[in-house]
C-alpha cells in the first residue's frame, strides 16, 4: 500500500490529468484526429504579443524568421454551423492576430485544387503598418487552415481569372 502511494505522484505528474471541459481542450500535436467530430483544431502563438511585434520587425527589417522559433497551444474548438469551415477559421485566425478584429473579415475565399486563396478586409482597406501586421497574420491562417485540411498552399490574393470584386 505504500509502494502505491508513494507512486501516485509520479504517475499524476508524468501523466497529468485532463480538467479541461470539452469545448476546448489542449491537443498535443499539430495531428487533428485529436480533435473531436464537430470540432476543429485551432493553433496560436503562446505568446500572440511578443510573435506579433518579432514578426513585424522581421518584415521590416529582415533577419532570422521568428515564426520557426515561436511556440503554439494548439485546442480543439466546436465548430458552429457555417457555410464554409476553412472561411471560418481564416476569419478566426486573422482576427485572432490582426490589431482590429474587423480588418479580420474574410471578403474573398475560393478553393482551387490544393490551395486556398483568401483575401481580408486588411489588404483591401489597409492602414499604415497593415503590412507588418498582414507579416504576423498569414503564417498563423496558413497554419490553421492547413490543420484542419489537406491543402498544401494558402495565397492571399484573388484566384487566377477573379478579380478584385467591387
Amino acid at each position: 500500500m505504500k509502494k502505491t502511494m508513494l507512486l501516485l505522484p509520479l504517475a499524476f505528474l508524468f501523466f497529468g490529468c485532463d480538467a479541461q471541459t470539452s469545448t476546448t481542450k489542449t491537443i498535443a500535436t499539430s495531428r487533428v484526429e485529436q480533435c473531436s467530430e464537430g470540432e476543429y483544431a485551432y493553433s496560436l502563438p503562446v505568446d500572440i504579443e511578443k510573435y506579433t511585434h518579432a514578426m513585424a520587425l522581421f518584415s521590416q527589417e529582415g533577419g532570422v524568421n521568428p515564426y520557426s522559433t515561436t511556440q503554439f497551444k494548439q485546442t480543439c474548438h466546436s465548430l458552429p454551423q457555417v457555410e464554409d469551415k476553412l472561411a471560418y477559421i481564416a476569419e478566426q485566425s486573422a482576427q485572432a492576430t490582426l490589431p482590429y478584429p474587423e480588418a479580420g473579415k474574410v471578403l474573398y475565399f475560393k478553393q482551387v485544387d490544393d490551395t486556398v486563396y483568401v483575401v481580408l478586409e486588411a489588404q483591401e482597406d489597409g492602414w499604415a503598418g497593415v503590412s507588418a501586421a498582414m507579416a504576423a497574420a498569414e503564417p498563423v491562417i496558413t497554419r490553421n487552415i492547413q490543420l484542419n485540411s489537406s491543402m498544401k498552399h494558402v495565397m492571399f490574393s484573388y484566384a487566377p481569372g477573379d478579380e478584385k470584386q467591387s
